[in-house]
């Protein structure tokens, strides 16, 4: 085991974070540096970001080719590493690979050997549905109160969902990695096709063919599914990672053709969903008939069918406010 550091000692809280990266990762990590690690997340709000930035560098180099490794390791070490922080990292770098990308990270305020292929930034309005191809044959079909940034490499392929839901159709004939990056962890793919939705910190993948890894979790205890044809993960705003069959991943993603299944859903839940469409927000006055189940296929683009249908199959009132700012649903 290599003598270790003290981390505080790193004048750059950018090499702080390499450090407790790399301390995480490590099989010999220990009680008390786990603990002290706990304290230096807790003492800056940045920290996270910075320990996120050392983890996005990784991504970038784990799709670097063994090739282009190999040449990276050649390379000189920019002057800065002369600096007492500077070999305090290489020290404890995250190995060749991720030390090659940290390099060109100093040297490069992008991150990056070269800047994006491509780059584009994707957004939706309340209730809009939107499709985009992208220069590598790729789709994203994008949800409605959708943002999403895309940067294309030569070796690797990002899209970073800042909110909302994307289907994507990805080309896999590049066979680079496609990655889709979220607050509370990754979607790492070739070709395939699945839906991501992000609620918050929370996220969920449906996988409608082909196969995906997600990854997820604090990153000193990454956890990690693979996923296959009509598989689900869930992920939960604390990062916990669940998975497995999806009963009905065909109606999860019924939305690209502007329809919503409600299959015995709590009205509550089903009204949320309809809201996430509607100009007029629906409300459900009394919990007791919030947990009706309904059933049934309805457009989410005319939500008044859906209104007009409920007093049909359940025992409630549609009532309309006179300003028009909502419509109410009461009990009858």
């Amino acid at each position: 085991m290599t003598d270790h550091i003290d981390p505080a000692t790193a004048a750059d809280p950018y090499d702080q974070a390499a450090y407790w990266y790399e301390r995480m990762c490590s099989d010999d990590v220990t009680a008390a540096e786990r603990r002290a690690f706990e304290q230096w997340h807790q003492a800056d709000p940045k920290n996270e970001e910075r320990y996120q930035h050392v983890q996005h560098i990784w991504n970038m180099a784990a799709a670097l080719p063994k090739s282009e490794v190999k040449k990276l390791g050649a390379i000189p070490k920019p002057n800065v590493v002369h600096k007492p922080s500077r070999r305090a990292f290489w020290s404890y770098g995250l190995g060749m690979v991720c030390a090659a990308a940290v390099t060109f990270a100093i040297v490069d305020p992008m991150q990056w050997r070269a800047t994006p292929e491509y780059q584009a930034q994707l957004s939706t309005a309340h209730g809009e549905r939107t499709e985009v191809t992208l220069p590598d044959g790729s789709t994203l079909l994008l949800n409605t109160d959708t943002t999403v940034s895309v940067q294309l490499y030569a070796n690797q392929r990002t899209v970073r969902l800042d909110q909302g839901e994307v289907f994507f159709h990805v080309d896999g004939k590049q066979g680079t990695p496609f990655i889709v990056e979220l607050e509370s962890g990754n979607v790492r793919v070739t070709g395939t096709q699945f839906n991501v939705r992000r609620n918050e910190q929370a996220f969920s993948v449906d996988v409608l063919q082909g196969s995906v890894e997600v990854s997820a979790g604090p990153w000193w205890s990454r956890q990690t599914a693979m996923l296959r044809s009509n598989d689900i993960a869930r992920v939960s705003p604390s990062g916990e990672l669940t998975s497995g069959k999806g009963a009905d991943v065909e109606s999860a993603v019924a939305w690209r053709e502007g329809k919503v299944v409600f299959r015995g859903t709590p009205l509550a839940k089903a009204i949320q969903e309809l809201n996430r469409y509607s100009d007029q927000r629906m409300l459900v006055r009394d919990a007791r008939i919030g947990e009706l189940r309904v059933s049934g296929v309805f457009n989410i683009d005319d939500p008044e069918s859906f209104l007009a249908a409920l007093p049909q199959f359940a025992p409630v009132i549609v009532q309309r406010r006179p300003d028009g700012s909502a419509v109410d649903i009461l009990a009858r």
